[in-house]
């Protein structure tokens, strides 16, 4: 065999293990797409963010995590040991507050999101949580922590851009309330 013809099969034997990779791979996807329960769930949060990122708007994000996930068990988590130094008279304007908070972080995190073609490539138990990883048709990873709910899935928690959005939460809540010794110091800190 003459030297062009060996490269020239060298070349066709890369071309086939290249595509066969990519085979194997949409074939894994579709695997861990068919093989997940909260698919058409994550989809349709997917779907609910990605119009959130089309109009830019924090309040988009915050209306779609409201549908998706239980926005006042988030926000009462957050607070960590400070739970119980919430007055019960203001846990309203708190979890309005959060609210927005959730939005401006989703909207920060989120811009670009193409959720209308989210691919599922992993769902796996995790604890008591079916945590859920997905890519856009951009390549960005988006993880969904989910607990059943019902019949259905609520969202635990959502990762966007290596940001775990309750997690953040948690720590810059506590955080300003660690600095500012009390829990006004965080209505101050939502408030502005």
């Amino acid at each position: 065999m003459s030297m062009s013809m060996s490269v020239l099969v060298r070349h066709v034997f890369s071309a086939l293990a290249a595509l066969l990779m990519l085979v194997f791979a949409s074939g894994e996807r579709a695997l861990a797409e068919t093989k997940c329960e909260a698919a058409g769930f994550v989809k349709s949060a997917g779907q609910a963010y990605d119009r959130a990122a089309s109009s830019g708007s924090a309040a988009a994000f915050a209306s779609a995590a409201a549908r998706y996930s239980d926005l006042r068990a988030l926000s009462l988590f957050a607070l960590g040991r400070y739970r119980k130094d919430l007055p019960k008279s203001r846990e309203a304007e708190y979890l309005k507050l959060t609210r927005q908070f959730i939005g401006e972080t989703l909207r920060n995190h989120g811009s670009g999101f193409d959720g209308a073609s989210l691919t599922i490539t992993e769902c796996k138990q995790s604890g008591g949580n079916l945590v859920v990883s997905a890519r856009t048709s951009s390549g960005t990873k988006v993880i969904f922590r989910l607990a059943r709910s019902g019949g259905g899935f609520t969202v635990k928690d959502i990762n966007m851009k290596g940001v775990w959005l309750v997690q953040q939460m948690r720590s810059t809540f506590v955080g300003t309330i660690n600095r500012t010794g009390s829990i006004d110091g965080l209505f101050k800190y939502l408030k502005s």
